[in-house]
């Protein structure tokens, strides 16, 4: 990488930004961060798809009633036992010749429940207490004896009157409905704008703590006797940035080969698209992002105060994620079939969502949602295209007047006043 000016002249852009994105992926790629990284995660995936799949095969385990009937109240036995699965246990019913051998197998533990007297007025022994669930099914099948005899008394047929009484039901006529792809986009759309901001937070830090320590070890002063103070920025951004993609990659493809086939997640089948949306957001917002954190985070010379110097970037990407909350998502709601939404409101999420830095975000949201025209969704594009072009060349400009300045740390005004 080493040479001398005349050597930068005949180096071109492409060429530049793509050898220096080559050795910092290759770097990277080896490096403990992505290695370490990614064996935590991926364990932290593994561990959390057993433990849920504990919870779930804990959730799926039907409880079995062992109850017995003495006397008239074998009438409810058949009924009991049609009902169990709709109300989410199953249940052995049997007889006992007297209500004595049934005391005796409750106190023995062979019978959770026995159930004496009439169908109408049931009696349960139990030896401590009884279920809820068994307790209600129980009262309901002795309340429907009760009117099926009043109705018997009254010469109406009981059974016509179930069939009417089961045959009212509650007709929805929606006006918007919501398809798949809408309920499915606004989740997909949130998980991809929370996955850019946990991706800048990590692969931000290393992306500034990589442009200080090359200007710690003058490494720096060799690779801009090669490349431009702006190829060297973004061939940094970029290198870095495809080892974060695909250490993602690798944790998401890891995660649903741990939650799919298990049950413990449900792939949506209709996501193709908010996915694309989300993945496209993702990119142009870490490549913004990353341009402003090595821009700011040259103007200091110790990796110590990295994290003091890139404090700006971090609260605007926070301050997107309050917008996120309290414009994007009740705007979303109101798609979706949540309330109406204010007419103040929506303005002020369009117009919040054109301004590059939040737009990756608060547009994942949204384009995954399917709220945004097509005429926005294409001008959000090219704002956050050209805001990277703009930031390339201010970060440049910034990172040529501060990157081989050493000591204390430099104003970012007066690195933009050296830089006219």
């Amino acid at each position: 990488m080493s040479g001398t000016a005349p050597e930068r002249a005949g180096l071109s852009p492409r060429r530049a930004v793509y050898l220096i994105a080559r050795r910092e992926f290759a770097t990277r790629i080896r490096g403990k961060v992505f290695i370490i990284g990614t064996i935590v995660a991926v364990a932290l995936l593994a561990l959390y798809a057993v433990l849920q799949l504990a919870v779930i095969d804990r959730i799926n385990t039907t409880t079995t009633f062992n109850v017995a009937f003495s006397g008239s109240t074998t009438a409810l036995a058949q009924p009991l036992e049609a009902a169990a699965p709709s109300l989410g246990f199953k249940v052995h019913v049997s007889d006992v010749a007297t209500e004595a051998q049934g005391r005796s197998e409750v106190r023995a533990g062979s019978l959770d429940a026995l159930v004496v007297g009439t169908p109408g007025a049931p009696q349960a022994v139990v030896e401590t207490g009884i279920d809820p669930t068994l307790q209600a099914a129980l009262v309901a099948l002795a309340k429907q004896d009760v009117l099926s005899n009043d109705l018997s008394a009254a010469g109406l047929s009981p059974a016509a009157v179930e069939s009417q009484v089961d045959a009212v039901s509650l007709h929805l006529d929606t006006l918007h409905p919501a398809t798949a792809a809408q309920l499915q986009g606004p989740i997909i759309g949130f998980v991809m704008a929370f996955a850019l901001y946990l991706f800048i937070g990590i692969y931000g830090s290393v992306i500034g703590q990589g442009v200080v320590a090359e200007k710690a070890s003058r490494v720096v002063e060799i690779l801009l006797s090669t490349v431009r103070p702006g190829q060297l920025l973004l061939g940094k951004v970029v290198g870095i940035g495809l080892v974060g993609l695909i250490q993602l990659g690798i944790i998401a493809v890891c995660g649903l080969l741990f939650t799919v086939p298990t049950g413990v997640l449900a792939l949506p089948g209709a996501a193709i698209g908010a996915v694309a949306i989300g993945v496209m957001w993702f990119v142009l917002g870490f490549i913004l992002y990353a341009l402003m954190l090595a821009a700011t985070a040259s103007l200091v010379s110790r990796v110590e105060e990295v994290s003091s110097a890139t404090v700006p970037v971090s609260m605007l990407l926070v301050v997107t994620w309050l917008l996120a909350y309290v414009v994007a998502i009740p705007a979303i709601d109101a798609v979706t079939g949540g309330g109406a939404v204010s007419p103040g409101l929506e303005t002020l999420t369009t117009v919040i969502s054109l301004i590059p830095p939040f737009t990756p975000v608060l547009m994942s949201i949204r384009m995954a949602a399917g709220e945004v025209p097509l005429w926005e969704g294409l001008l959000a594009i090219v704002l956050v295209l050209a805001s990277i072009v703009g930031m390339t060349w201010l970060g440049a400009r910034i990172y040529a007047n501060s990157i081989l300045r050493f000591g204390a740390r430099i104003k970012l005004t007066d690195a933009l006043r050296r830089s006219r």
